[in-house]
């Protein structure tokens, strides 16, 4: 990327972006809060190895990610063109920011929206997906089985973007399928049982 100009050094700086995004997430849930911001970043950047993406536009859109809804309130939507202006963003760029912002979740197109996408996705499968699946489940007061159907679909959803995401995926994809796999089989099992269940089945 060709160094930007002394005057407009803020618009490819992370610290820009984040100082902007992170007061608006104290009011979300801890699997949704800054620090699953600051992952997505961190996980993008790994995901874009051998590749060059615009930094202004991956920075935004990794930090306004869990803003999209917010777009969709006039006020906001002019209070992030501003902002971004305020960077050295042109208004017309702004305005595309935005709209690659609103898409990136579901129809990615630039390759910073497909980083973006496959680091929030990842988060799905492996180790850390399934612990972030039960431990939203527990504070949302779902039972283990409820929380088990959830994660599974979660684990089957992303269709990754980039080559890296694409070529490692596969693994954590079975890893997940398996831990799942374990844990219905004991959930299934005498020894998950509740009291009641274990009546029916003796009177049965």
């Amino acid at each position: 990327m060709t160094p930007p100009a002394s005057g407009k050094a803020q618009r490819y700086r992370l610290s820009s972006y984040a100082a902007e995004a992170r007061p608006l997430y104290e009011a979300k849930d801890p699997a949704h809060d800054f620090v699953h911001i600051e992952r997505v970043i961190a996980r993008a950047e790994l995901l874009a190895e051998g590749t060059t993406p615009r930094q202004d536009l991956l920075y935004f859109l990794a930090c306004f990610h869990g803003l999209v809804q917010k777009m969709a309130d006039s006020c906001f939507r002019e209070r992030t063109q501003r902002f971004l202006e305020g960077l050295g963003w042109t208004s017309v760029e702004a305005e595309e920011g935005i709209a690659a912002l609103e898409r990136h979740l579901t129809e990615p197109v630039s390759p910073e929206e497909q980083l973006v996408y496959d680091a929030n996705y990842w988060e799905a499968m492996g180790p850390f997906g399934i612990a972030k699946a039960f431990t939203t489940g527990g504070a949302r007061g779902q039972r283990v089985e409820e929380t088990l159907r959830i994660a599974r679909a979660f684990v089957d959803r992303p269709e990754f973007r980039t080559p890296t995401a694409q070529r490692l995926a596969p693994a954590r994809r079975a890893y997940a399928h398996t831990f799942l796999d374990e844990l219905e089989l004991e959930l299934d099992s005498p020894w998950c049982r509740t009291i009641s269940e274990s009546s029916d089945t003796e009177r049965g």
